[in-house]
């Protein structure tokens, strides 16, 4: 017999309470991935529900909810232990987020006691975070890298390990042996006293590392980390070079780089056999051993204001690179092997206030033929005014690249006409933009204007001319962002388009 729609019977009720009735460490695996918000609300569902949240395998404290009671704070975190501890349950997370100056002598003790219950309760996941910029030096016991089932740690907090009675501390250290991720932000510390710790991590275990904003660094060696897969170094800019951190790799387990500001050391034709993803930004040490060194598996390269590629010329020997980005005030000379990707993508962000000469010109040529495997996206911000004539020795002198997106601000008129041709001399874009059609909309109708010239029955200078014989058809697409695609357009139907579902034009050219 069937159901009447709408009909409640006893079976529903038994299917509701299947889920109620699973075991209890299943129920706290569901609460795993819950917030704790989330969590909080399932207490709701059934009695069975009502007390798993205050079990759930995560926990996380911060002591802005507290609104300043410490010792409420701390009295609430004391508790929550203890109930893990007394039930014999597992914590996989403990998140502690610290908006004031707690971490003192005081405290030190009690962070202490905290983190040996959680050891004992299986810990494997612990991260500490102090954001308070007082400009004091917090204790950290070394305990906080010991639990023996740790496998991911994340400590963001001003303090220092380069005390003497610090130093022999951290000596004494026995690190987990499942350790395998490790970030490190804010710490104030020393070459010999870093390099005594991380000699202290198993070979087997360590496969991420970050270290950011580390006061005192000079010398970095992880070469003796045989398994670290990810690695990432962020510094602030350093004005003294002799002050910038020099980090020695070992390249073949890596899959993925990231140094800012730091100087990357490696051997001439280091093997490079997984790496995955290289990221340079603010990197002053000579790059020239990349060419040397073979990439069989690196699908994204970016090199940011990486100024020591003026003195070199770079081959990359990468035939899976997918993506290739360079942002800088001058043009390198980069170029790459031939690649088995069926397609690829370089993105070319160039900044210059210095105006662009023919010279100028004639390296941008150069670099785009080098990369005319991959669809190429140009960006070139260029704040001279004083651009006339310095195309006159590079109209006409080699085939023009195709370049996928072209964009450029416009500073006035003139200025934007002579760069355009300029860059048209060169370079045969199939679209030029994006731009937002109502904060930029005078930039839209100066492009206009220009593309447009032969059509509205302007006299087209000799430079112009040269570029607009190839010319074949300009028109005006608009971004959908709901349906995630561009429409033709016009310039006159803009106003008609809704801001919330449409913000961006480009002008589409095709090319005879």
């Amino acid at each position: 017999m069937k159901k009447a729609k709408g009909e409640y019977t006893s079976s529903d009720s038994d299917s509701v309470d299947r889920i109620s009735e699973l075991p209890k460490d299943i129920l706290h695996r569901v609460m795993y991935f819950l917030t704790q918000e989330e969590a909080v609300r399932t207490s709701v569902l059934s009695k069975p529900w009502r007390y798993i949240w205050c079990t759930r395998p995560v926990l996380s404290f911060s002591d802005a909810a507290f609104k300043g009671n410490d010792d409420e704070f701390i009295r609430v975190i004391d508790t929550s232990l203890k109930r893990y501890y007394d039930q014999k349950l597992c914590v996989d997370e403990f998140h502690l987020r610290i908006s004031k100056g707690y971490l003192n002598h005081q405290s030190y003790y009690i962070l202490e006691k905290w983190i040996r219950t959680l050891a004992f309760l299986g810990m494997k996941k612990f991260r500490l975070s102090n954001r308070m910029e007082d400009g004091l030096i917090h204790y950290l016991p070394p305990v906080v890298f010991e639990a023996r089932s740790l496998e991911d740690l994340y400590v963001e907090i001003r303090t220092s390990l380069s005390s003497a009675d610090g130093e022999k501390e951290y000596e004494r250290i026995v690190y987990s042996k499942h350790l395998k991720k490790l970030h490190v932000k804010k710490v104030n510390t020393e070459d010999e006293v870093f390099r005594k710790a991380i000699s202290g991590f198993p070979f087997v275990a360590i496969e991420t590392m970050s270290l950011d904003s580390c006061i005192g660094l000079r010398n970095v060696n992880i070469t003796n980390l045989r398994n670290l897969k990810n690695f990432s170094f962020v510094t602030k800019p350093s004005v003294n070079d002799e002050e910038r951190c020099s980090i020695e790799i070992h390249p073949p387990s890596l899959e993925t780089v990231k140094i800012t500001h730091g100087n990357l050391r490696f051997d001439r034709g280091a093997d490079f056999r997984n790496l995955n993803e290289l990221y340079l930004f603010g990197v002053k040490s000579k790059l020239d051993h990349l060419s040397s060194c073979k990439f069989p598996s690196l699908k994204e390269l970016a090199m940011y204001y990486c100024y020591e590629l003026k003195e070199i010329k770079l081959f990359i020997d990468a035939p899976n690179i997918v993506h290739f980005r360079y942002l800088g005030d001058f043009i390198p000379s980069v170029s790459f092997a031939t690649t088995s990707s069926r397609e690829w993508r370089s993105q070319i962000h160039l900044r210059s206030n210095s105006g662009a000469s023919s010279l100028w010109f004639k390296k941008l040529r150069e670099l785009l033929e080098s990369l005319s495997e991959s669809k190429i996206v140009l960006l070139i911000f260029e704040n001279s005014t004083n651009n006339e004539g310095v195309i006159q020795n590079i109209v006409g002198c080699e085939k023009p690249v195709v370049v996928e997106r072209l964009g450029f601000p416009i500073h006035s008129s003139s200025n934007f006409s002579s760069l355009l041709n300029g860059v048209f001399s060169i370079c045969r874009p199939r679209n030029v933009g994006p731009y937002n059609f109502r904060k930029e909309i005078n930039d839209i109708k100066c492009i206009r204007n220009i593309l447009l010239r032969r059509e509205s029955g302007n006299q087209l200078d000799q430079f112009s001319e040269a570029w607009f014989r190839d010319l074949k058809e300009v028109s005006l697409e608009i971004y959908d962002k709901n349906r995630k695609k561009w429409n033709a357009t016009s310039v006159s139907e803009l106003p008609n388009y809704e801001e919330t579902e449409y913000n961006y034009i480009r002008f589409v050219l095709k090319w005879r």
